[in-house]
């Protein structure tokens, strides 16, 4: 999903959450002011929470960094494209893509009926007479509708206005426009246009509308002696017509809630405190939203750092490429890199007496020509062992360069190295050994999660892309509904290489999942994933898509 989307998405999330949040502990109150400034706030934090990045922090925080490594097993960017067979039988547009235009289109309709309103405002300011009532300059309305205003003008049908309501009529639109209400309509405007398709915006919209109706109320009961004169007379305003959506009409909808809360009793000073609650709501968001993009960012090195699994082209920063068709290569496989590192590392002593160890990852690109360049710790333990695990990156013998498109190209690449003190504790600490090899993981069955050498597909994870692309058939029946998108299918390789207990552990739809299914089951023997020299069990995990064209 694009980037523009997913911002698109988190900001409808905001506004969700803290409209929830209004409703549960706000509605209900009379401080009016306050309530205009959080429902602002909250729009605005709704926009902002998703640009402001606290990666770095989050990663320097144990538990932070746990939950995001969590998160990161969750997701899966590692993608095999498999496309139909080109057929005759018209193929239906991307969902996707259909729900772009459905809110392009909602988009352009509301800002042309907010561009209509906004016209009829000044097509009235140009009609209209310029007069002035008990000292205040207004406009007099050609034909029958409702007091309202719109920044500092105050529209008025005078024919309709009395002695006994012109006061009241009066501070209620002064108090609009010396208090710029209508900043805050246009602002809520625009933001419903952007996030039409989220009914909890129009929500909103409603209530910020309302509240300024509320603060408009109060200001004229503080000043008026008789309360209820006021309310008969906007009941009195109750059918008049309105003139556009974009005014703050005297005569508003929800004019039951209005004389409600002009009769409710003021709500204690310490009330306030409640406003605060929503702080720690922002900082959830933050923490939701950073914490996914770390998560994102770990799976990416996940994805650089074992290139025997499948992976999809991605778009290139410059001339250094993210993913390629087909990756850099150790001389000799991701085997000998391990034996290569584990020969060359040596444990800084300094970190052995302080008992330190972990995961260093070091990013670098792999040239053209296959030399190492630009090496660099983008996770660190410690600045020894960093320093050692950059020492023997640098010292690397050249690689088999990845290639695009049959050509060769630069590629970043992605290492984790680990640091792991031994158990013997009768040794020295000079003695001591790094292990500076793949972390193994071992299921409560005895299976592999991850080894020393994992399973190989004949040939190569290109030969398996071949052969998947060869041998799956986009069933008819989803292209005819348009159906696409990634199949995730797991499955356990035999140390004699044999593939068995396949399943799909994130399905798309039932035929496209018995089709990766069957696809996958008559695989030919792999080449068995070794520990320790040994051939053992290994769990393996393909991602299939299927991709309409």
């Amino acid at each position: 999903m694009a980037p523009e989307w997913i911002y698109l998405l988190k900001v409808n999330v905001g506004i969700a959450l803290f409209y929830a949040f209004y409703k549960l502990f706000c509605q209900r109150d009379t401080f009016f002011q306050w309530r205009r400034y959080a429902l602002l706030s909250f729009l605005g934090i709704s926009f902002l929470y998703p640009l402001i990045d606290i990666q770095n922090w989050i990663k320097e925080q144990p538990a932070m960094n746990e939950l995001a490594d969590y998160y990161a097993i969750l997701m899966m960017d590692e993608t095999l494209v498999v496309t139909p067979e080109a057929t005759s039988t018209p193929q239906l547009p991307n969902l996707l893509t259909i729900g772009m235009y459905i809110y392009l289109i909602g988009v352009i309709a509301l800002s042309l009926r907010f561009m209509v309103q906004l016209l009829s405002i000044f097509r009235m300011r140009w009609i209209g007479k310029s007069v002035y009532l008990n000292g205040q300059r207004i406009i007099s309305l050609p034909s029958e509708a409702n007091p309202f205003s719109f920044f500092g003008w105050i529209f008025i049908y005078l024919p309709q206005l009395d002695k006994e309501s012109e006061d009241e009529i009066l501070m209620h639109e002064q108090t609009h426009a010396r208090q710029w209400h209508s900043m805050d309509v246009i602002l809520v405007e625009l933001i419903n246009i952007v996030c039409w398709f989220n009914p909890f915006s129009w929500l909103m919209k409603t209530e910020i509308r309302l509240n300024l109706e509320y603060l408009a109320d109060n200001k004229v009961t503080e000043v008026i002696p008789d309360c209820k004169q006021y309310q008969y007379h906007l009941l009195g305003l109750a059918h008049t017509k309105k003139e556009t959506g974009l005014c703050n009409n005297f005569n508003v909808s929800h004019l039951k809630r209005r004389i409600i809360m002009m009769n409710k009793k003021r709500t204690c000073t310490a009330g306030r405190i409640k406003y605060a609650l929503f702080v720690p709501l922002a900082i959830a968001l933050l923490l939701a939203s950073n914490i996914s993009c770390v998560s994102t960012e770990k799976n990416e090195e996940a994805l650089s750092s074992t290139p025997e699994e499948t992976r999809a082209v991605k778009v290139p920063e410059g001339e250094i490429y993210q993913v390629v068709e087909e990756m850099p290569e150790f001389p000799g496989g991701m085997a000998e890199c391990m034996k290569f590192l584990g020969k060359n590392i040596k444990y800084p002593t300094i970190a052995q007496e302080n008992g330190i160890q972990g995961r260093v990852i070091v990013q670098m690109v792999v040239t053209k020509e296959g030399d190492v360049a630009e090496a660099k710790v983008v996770r660190g333990v410690d600045p020894n062992l960093d320093a050692e695990a950059l020492r023997v990156i640098n010292s690397m013998p050249k690689w088999k360069p990845g290639k695009q498109n049959g050509e060769a190209v630069n590629v970043k690449y992605t290492i984790p190295v680990m640091f792991r003190l031994s158990n013997e504790t009768s040794e020295a600490p000079e003695s001591k050994s790094a292990s500076a090899t793949r972390e193994t993981k071992v299921d409560e069955n005895g299976i592999h999660m991850v080894c020393e050498e994992m399973p190989e597909f004949p040939g190569g994870m290109r030969e398996c892309m071949n052969f998947l692309g060869k041998n799956v058939k986009y069933p008819a029946t989803a292209q005819e509904k348009g159906i696409q998108g990634r199949v995730i299918v797991q499955f356990v390789v035999n140390r004699d290489g044999s593939i068995v207990e396949p399943k799909v552990v994130r399905g798309v739809d039932p035929d496209l999942d018995k089709e990766a299914l069957r696809v996958i089951s008559i695989m030919p023997k792999w080449k068995p994933g070794k520990q320790k020299g040994e051939a053992v069990r290994v769990k393996y995990t393909i991602p299939v898509m299927f991709r309409l064209q």
